[in-house]
């Protein structure tokens, strides 16, 4: 029968160095007890966060020129103008293995990637203890990647269309 009782022999199985149980469960000399650490005592532990100014300040000004590109100049057309070109509909021609169907999601998981590299990287940093500034330049390389990928698709894609 199984005992409550932790045994200090080496080898449980042993028969004949088994420990019994003691007569009396009850006292208080046998029973080990949690009054010993008191949780209540310590205060709960609270998040430190390790910043270097400099990574800050860097990666503010890296999102912020990441914004500006994105909203503010032809940038995202010069990446992502191949999209003129997709030939959508009843009228393009098959492709082998559909390679084309995989254009729009390509570039927008591309495009999603990034977003959540920006914005949710820096966050992930914090708590990590990670320097913040490497997510921008991660978030700019994912749209460079994605965009190269979807405008090599549609150059594949384009003598089937016609």
């Amino acid at each position: 029968m199984a005992s409550p009782y932790r045994s200090d022999d080496l080898h449980p199985g042993d028969p004949a160095d088994s420990a019994a149980a003691p007569e009396d469960a009850n006292n208080s000399d046998d029973v080990l007890l949690y009054d010993a650490y008191d949780f209540d005592d310590k205060a709960p532990p609270t998040l430190r966060l390790r910043v270097a100014p400099w990574d800050v300040i860097s990666t503010v000004v890296l999102l912020t020129l990441l914004v500006v590109l994105a909203t503010a100049t032809n940038w995202p057309f010069k990446l992502f103008g191949f999209l003129e070109e997709v030939c959508t509909g009843e009228r393009c021609g098959p492709v082998p293995y559909g390679i084309d169907m995989y254009i729009y999601p390509v570039v927008w998981g591309g495009i999603g990637a990034a977003v959540a590299a920006a914005g949710i990287g820096p966050f992930v940093s914090l708590l990590k203890g990670w320097y913040m500034s490497f997510w921008p330049v991660l978030s700019l390389a994912i749209l460079m990647v994605c965009s190269v990928a979807g405008d090599f698709i549609t150059i594949f894609s384009q003598p089937y269309w016609r």
